[in-house]
């Protein structure tokens, strides 16, 4: 056997090819072998043998061995494109070499500026029966270090050499009014990271790594620009046309019009991040004299609290520059980035134990950007040039910032907080003294005035201390704003320069309905804020109060109110909020985001702890409703015109039965036996809940369980409403899902910004709708629920309530709430109303019906308040 053992020709980071930005070298398309991030500055020979070859630019050459192995090394991606500028050839085409010999000098610094990478593959890319054997990647090696063992072990054994990997494009058009932004980007690379092989997004003359969510921020791709997704490898065909499918369709963002693409205003002309210019009236602020500012309305919400200065932007001193050695500060940065995953990970999970899943998306964007391979690369590069861990991670993320600053769109500059926040967190970990601006005795009533907030400075408030948010920068989508909103913590933004002057401790209204403040407020001011708040506080108290007490009509008839949950953490709030239940269980949060289905050990874990937290009471579990447009990354499927017309809920999960009954068997193991009911979604046609009952009874069986599990059909399909009473043979309950059933009947996408108004419950047709169910369920008295979102619409109640619905399934936090609202009604005048609701011919008239018929119902829902104008 022969075989050929090669040195590094240079010295750097040895890595494997799909660690390349570049799907010819990635994909083997070249050849096999590795790749070096240099460090050095002299390509030379990794083995005896004849210059076949010097590319015309310089950047590139061929060998040849004795034994008729051929080698490609190639400095760069895409520096053929630089015409030979940085680059010295210090060989000729057919000059023999030795191991170690010069063969390309070149700049490394000024190269690495213009070059898209440095990564300089080595490849075995001819030589009949030959095959690479043994590589070395993952560490630093130095010029002359064993780098690859290529074999051959003759004709007759020998591979072929291998082919041109199949790739394939596809085109989309982004029709996102905010563009590329930051979470439909982390969704792009998401999907492209599923795929094996590469996956480059250009948009114009720019290209970027579609699994790098950094990478295409910089894109900038805009409302209407058209991308060109490229995928290679096994798959390709499919991958592309799923990813463009995807950005098609939003990529989980609404799909806007040509008039909704421009940047949103706000209610003073300026767009969201742009700060109000600095008046000089503001300069003083003087006690005993009210003023008054305009800002960014960002969380809802009136407070009075006392000023608390944050001065200073959040900054992270500069690292220390060099390194202590590479392989030692590899180390350093991999358990760094490590641990500060562990961290985003925990703020992820309690995110959604408490329901507030804004805040798990706004960690699991800063996972994304923990991840991305090219800020990781970047980082990796520096290290292995003798830069520190802290050096190279930082340097990186401000790399990244400069260009989102500087990219002209207000909403990726908003990211620039995220990347601060993971500056943070990893130098931290580094070593680095990070002092925090937020006191660690925050006085209760706090109002914070900053330049801007980072999310980790306002997620680590001690809950209960910090009465609202005032910022000179920032936007209403920015993450600090949704975490505010989350919160309940009132804010305003994009005020300007000027609230950077309130003195500490000064008397401050923050009025984040309106997007005004009032510092050094007057008494009328105070008083009339004082006495909004009040009344707000004592609703609140009341409702709370009474969360327990049974929600009655005030003719005698008993209503249900049971929560919709995703976690323990909202199981354990459902319960202490006076839910009677659970009437929805979105199990989905176990199957997406993930890498592998869970498993039936996992999911009745899962299950068990939530049915534990409602201490009792009834759980009804929803089959995985996944597919179509919340695509599972395990799962194969192919690409689909109308994903929400497609392979979704029940569909998907008869089309894989082994999740199916992991699921089943999973819920029939909680404890005690009965405690779980299981609900179907998107069922339209009996034989899909046959086929479901089929299985549960086999799984059912399989455990010993004599006694019949109750079975349910999600209504959200406009066919299984109009056939309800021959659902009702075979299914023990009925839920209605408002949501998917008002956007199929009507036929707008409710992830539509365009269709947001129309897109109403309480149209006629809808209403007719969920009365055919009701009478369906009748006949063979089944009980209805409504789990959608009409069912926490104090509007819609009546009008439910009305029409025969006696359950209503709304978020936890919503529970007392529509508990005292059910206490308000009386359920005759309900079914009148609701008879007469069906003749109407919008939903517009439904609610001014509503409104004329039970006026305190929207009154005591109006967020409107005042500072004054």
């Amino acid at each position: 056997m022969t075989t050929v053992v090669l040195a590094a020709p240079l010295s750097g980071w040895a890595c494997r090819l799909d660690e390349v930005p570049d799907p010819a070298f990635a994909q083997g398309m070249v050849g096999d072998g590795v790749a070096i991030d240099p460090v050095s500055n002299e390509l030379c020979a990794p083995c005896d043998g004849v210059v076949v070859s010097v590319h015309r630019a310089r950047h590139a050459c061929t060998m040849r061995t004795d034994a008729g192995v051929e080698l490609l090394l190639h400095i760069g991606v895409d520096t053929v494109a630089l015409r030979g500028a940085g680059f010295e050839a210090l060989v000729t085409d057919g000059q023999r070499v030795t191991t170690g010999h010069p063969l390309i000098r070149f700049d490394l610094e000024a190269i690495g500026r213009k070059a898209r990478s440095l990564h300089t593959p080595v490849l075995l890319i001819g030589g009949e029966g030959f095959s690479v054997t043994e590589r070395v990647t993952d560490r630093s090696v130095k010029v002359g270090d064993v780098l690859l063992t290529i074999g051959q072990t003759g004709a007759g054994d020998a591979a072929a050499p291998p082919g041109p990997a199949p790739s394939a494009t596809r085109r989309a058009r982004l029709m996102i009014a905010q563009g590329l932004h930051a979470r439909p980007a982390a969704a792009l690379s998401r999907r492209a990271k599923q795929h094996a092989g590469a996956v480059t997004v250009a948009c114009g003359p720019r290209a970027a790594n579609g699994k790098s969510m950094a990478s295409l921020m910089t894109l900038d791709a805009r409302f209407g620009d058209e991308l060109a997704i490229t995928a290679a490898g096994g798959g390709a065909e499919a991958a592309a046309a799923e990813i463009a499918a995807l950005v098609a369709d939003g990529l989980g963002d609404p799909i806007a019009s040509a008039s909704a693409s421009g940047p949103r205003q706000r209610r003073a002309g300026r767009a969201d991040g742009e700060r109000a210019p600095t008046s000089p009236d503001l300069a003083r602020f003087t006690a005993g004299q009210e003023m008054r500012l305009d800002g960014a309305a960002a969380a809802a919400g009136l407070a009075i609290g006392a000023a608390v200065r944050l001065v200073g932007a959040s900054t992270v001193p500069d690292a220390v520059r060099d390194g202590a050695g590479v392989e030692l500060e590899h180390r350093k940065l991999t358990t760094a980035l490590a641990e500060a995953r562990s961290e985003l990970e925990q703020l992820i999970a309690m995110a959604q134990g408490r329901g507030d899943p804004a805040a798990g998306e706004i960690f699991r964007a800063q996972l994304d950007l923990l991840d991305d391979p090219d800020l990781r690369g970047a980082a990796n590069r520096d290290v292995a040039a003798g830069r520190s861990a802290a050096w190279a991670w930082q340097t990186a993320l401000r790399e990244l910032a400069a260009v989102l600053r500087g990219s002209g769109n207000p909403l990726l500059a908003e990211r620039t907080g995220d990347l601060g926040d993971l500056e943070r967190r990893t130098l931290a970990r580094l070593g680095a003294r990070i002092g925090g601006r937020v006191p660690a005795e925050l006085p209760a009533g706090a109002v914070l005035v900053a330049d801007e907030l980072l999310p980790s400075e306002l997620a680590s408030v001690a809950t209960g201390r910090l009465a609202g948010l005032c910022t000179a920068g920032g936007g209403t989508t920015s993450h600090v704003a949704i975490l505010a909103a989350g919160m309940g913590i009132p804010a305003v933004v994009a005020i300007g320069d000027a609230v950077l002057r309130v003195p500490d401790g000064a008397p401050i209204i923050v009025d984040g309905d309106r997007g005004k403040v009032a510092v050094f407020p007057a008494a009328a001011t105070r008083e009339q804020a004082q006495r909004e708040i009040a009344a707000r506080a004592a609703r609140r108290q009341a409702e709370l109060a009474a969360a327990n007490d049974q929600a009655q009509t005030t003719d005698g008839t008993e209503i249900a109110v049971y929560a919709n949950l995703g976690s323990a953490g909202d199981a354990a709030l459902a319960f202490e909020r006076g839910a009677e239940g659970c009437g929805l269980l979105r199990s989905e949060f176990l199957f997406l985001d993930r890498q592998t289905a869970p498993s039936e050990d996992e999911q009745a874990a899962r299950y068990q702890q939530i049915a534990a937290a409602l201490h009792g009471r009834p759980l009804v579990i929803r089959t995985l409703d996944a597919g179509g447009d919340k695509p599972l990354p395990y799962l194969a499927q192919p690409a689909e015109d109308n994903p929400a017309l497609g392979v979704r809920g029940v569909r998907l999960s008869l089309a894989h039965p082994e999740l199916l009954r992991a699921q089943l068997r999973a819920i029939l193991r909680v404890r005690p036996l009965g405690a779980c009911r299981i609900m179907v979604p998107m069922i339209a046609s009996l034989g899909e809940l046959r086929a479901v009952r089929a299985v549960l009874d086999e799984e059912r069986r399989a455990l010993g369980i004599a006694a019949p599990v109750a079975l349910g059909a999600m209504i959200e399909v406009p066919a299984a409403a109009l056939t309800a009473a021959a659902l009702a043979k075979d299914a023990d309950f009925f839920s209605i899902g408002t949501n998917d059933l008002t956007q199929y009947a009507l036929a707008m996408d409710r992830g539509n910004r365009d269709f947001a108004a129309a897109l109403d419950a309480l149209h006629p047709g809808v209403l007719r709708l969920v009365a055919s169910t009701v009478a369906g369920a009748r006949v063979h008295a089944r009980p209805v629920s409504v789990c959608g979102g009409a069912a926490g619409d104090p509007a819609a109640v009546p009008i439910l309530l009305g029409l025969g619905v006696r359950t209503l399934s709304v978020a936890p936090a919503a529970v007392p709430q529509i508990k005292a609202l059910v206490r308000t009604l009386t359920l005759a005048r309900c079914a009148e109303v609701a008879a007469a609701a069906l003749d109407l011919d919008s939903s517009d008239a439904v609610r001014a019906l509503v409104a004329k018929t039970w006026p305190g119902v929207l009154a005591h829902h109006d967020s409107s308040i005042g500072i004054g104008g």
